[in-house]
């Protein structure tokens, strides 16, 4: 999976102008903030509301809560012109998601048959790969069936967020209680690896970032409250990039494999990341 530094959806947040910030400096892959399945599918004008996009907005991922198969079917048909993948949000705690009956308090067993014809119809109704976003279940063996469920059913990739659902009387683990349990994804990186697992959670600092993979050893990491806080999250991997490409000299690397135009552009990136260094070190030392 080639995509490993990754935006979350988030709502009022993972807009078109914040995902191109965040892929200006150094996210691969970003998701939209969570859709309505059956808006989106039926409204003209909640499409045109809630979804914007540009060629530059590549790789992409329409994020949608959905809860029969049918809405989520005509959702992906409709977004999969614009887009890579196709999400289904089985992590969503708010309460407004339990009233509406959707993300992750689809997670209940009495709901898996559902849950499973919703990820299949996604998967026949496009070509493009279908994804699921979910949180942890009340045992790690639970969450693991879960994930092989839904990789039967048709899911292409699982993004695991390392905390338990919430309830409605927010009593016991739930949504914000605690680290992220990031063992977990790694025990389910283990037992699903069919299927890319993206890691989420306990994310602040690059140094996390990188932390969080080797811990886990998922495809890719997801960030969403980190990434809010410092667009910039994933600028250091193009600094490890640029360097890799240099010769003992400091310079690039120039040979019969890379023509001088990329030379080229390494050096001008390298000059702009000089530039946005010196700004972050003025503003930290005000």
């Amino acid at each position: 999976f080639p995509h490993q530094f990754i935006l979350a959806p988030m709502v009022g947040a993972s807009e078109l102008a914040f995902r191109l910030l965040c892929r200006r400096y150094g996210a691969q892959l970003a998701y939209t903030p969570m859709m309505s399945a059956q808006k989106f599918a039926s409204d003209e004008k909640y499409r045109n509301e809630e979804f914007q996009t540009c060629a530059q907005d590549r790789p992409l991922v329409c994020h949608f809560a959905a809860n029969t198969p049918e809405d989520f079917a005509a959702a992906a048909r409709a977004a999969a012109p614009y887009c890579d993948a196709i999400d289904l949000n089985l992590g969503c705690p708010q309460r407004t998601a339990y009233l509406g009956h959707f993300g992750s308090y689809l997670l209940d067993g009495k709901d898996r048959d559902l849950v499973c014809s919703i990820v299949s119809a996604g998967a026949k109704a496009v070509e493009i790969p279908i994804f699921c976003k979910i949180r942890l279940l009340d045992t790690l063996d639970e969450t693991i069936r879960l994930c092989k469920q839904l990789c039967d059913a048709g899911a292409s990739l699982i993004a695991v967020h390392g905390r338990y659902r919430a309830s409605w009387e927010r009593k016991g683990p739930g949504a914000r209680d605690g680290p992220a349990l990031m063992d977990q994804i790694g025990e389910i990186k283990k037992a699903v690896p069919q299927i890319p697992i993206i890691a989420n959670g306990n994310t602040i600092t690059f140094e996390d970032v990188e932390a969080n993979l080797k811990l886990t050893e998922a495809n890719g990491l997801m960030s969403a409250e980190g990434i809010l806080d410092n667009p910039a999250l994933f600028l250091p991997r193009l600094m490890k990039a640029i360097q890799g490409n240099e010769d003992d000299t400091g310079k690039p690397s120039v040979d019969s494999n890379q023509p001088p135009k990329n030379a080229t552009k390494i050096e001008k990136l390298k000059k702009k990341l000089r530039k946005i260094a010196r700004i972050e070190k003025k503003v930290s030392s005000k």
